[in-house]
């Protein structure tokens, strides 16, 4: 696959998602939003804004995915996850927490180095309910569609006509693009991207990053939805040196873990 055909994939993956969002918008929530009590409305959203990310994927994978999955192929890829590489890919999801945690700061960081007033703490409570769909979405939808697509279907066919370096970083920029509009997580999504494609790339085996993107997106939600405390610890470090010595802590966690895969599976 050409690169221009890995960008385009993913802009009309993104566009399916927009106009199918705003079909639900224009044409089916007017009709329903009105007449449902507070919980049915957290399920009708809840629901709503997931379909079309499904929807858009089964598009996509329709159209330029031709390969069908093999159920029993699946069966021994899953049977052949090495215990000892779970630790592993805890170790670079617990590293990635402290290493994504000054991008994810940027602003604050720049606001806090050159003399704005910084603003108060704010912690977002959520229903069980909306912990509930998100888990769905970031636990279930997000490791399962963004893995098979961005990496074993579009790394592998870039690979195919293009060197490992320039595979890799195609792969993740499209990666991290289809999680805009949400620009602070462009680089954290592209350095898992990179971080991705090279375990895929060294076990040939979809399901350790499906394993790390799961265990990833469970840390960002665990903390976003019951980490108050957390959240206050780390903004009353005022990143100050120990801020900083766990952004280095995160990078060496992840650095080992990946180093323990990708050394362990040299192809």
């Amino acid at each position: 696959m050409n690169i221009l055909k890995a960008i385009l994939l993913t802009a009309l993956l993104m566009g399916l998602e927009v106009l199918i969002s705003l079909g639900v918008y224009e044409f089916i929530e007017p009709k329903v939003t009105d007449s449902l009590s507070d919980n049915s409305l957290i399920h009708y959203f809840g629901i709503t804004s997931r379909i079309p990310t499904i929807i858009a994927y089964f598009i996509v994978f329709y159209l330029s995915y031709k390969t069908v999955f093999n159920f029993n192929k699946g069966i021994e890829k899953m049977k052949g996850i090495k215990p000892e590489f779970l630790l592993y890919l805890i170790l670079i999801a617990i590293g990635l927490e402290f290493f994504d945690r000054p991008l994810f700061d940027f602003n604050k960081i720049y606001d806090y180095f050159s003399g704005t007033e910084l603003k108060p703490f704010e912690f977002s409570e959520s229903s069980n309910l909306s912990v509930l769909y998100r888990g769905i979405s970031v636990l279930i939808i997000a490791p399962i569609f963004e893995e098979f697509f961005f990496r074993k279907f579009l790394f592998r066919e870039v690979l195919k006509k293009h060197s490992l370096t320039l595979s890799i970083l195609v792969s993740s920029i499209c990666f991290s693009l289809i999680h805009l509009p949400s620009y602070r997580n462009l680089l954290p999504t592209f350095i898992f991207g990179i971080i991705a494609c090279l375990i895929y790339n060294k076990t040939n085996n979809i399901f350790y990053t499906i394993i790390l993107h799961f265990l990833t997106n469970l840390s960002w939600l665990l903390l976003v939805s019951y980490g108050k405390s957390y959240y206050e610890w780390s903004y009353g470090l005022n990143y100050n040196f120990v801020y900083w010595l766990l952004f280095i802590f995160g990078i060496g966690l992840s650095y080992i873990g990946i180093k323990k895969i990708t050394v362990a599976n040299k192809v």
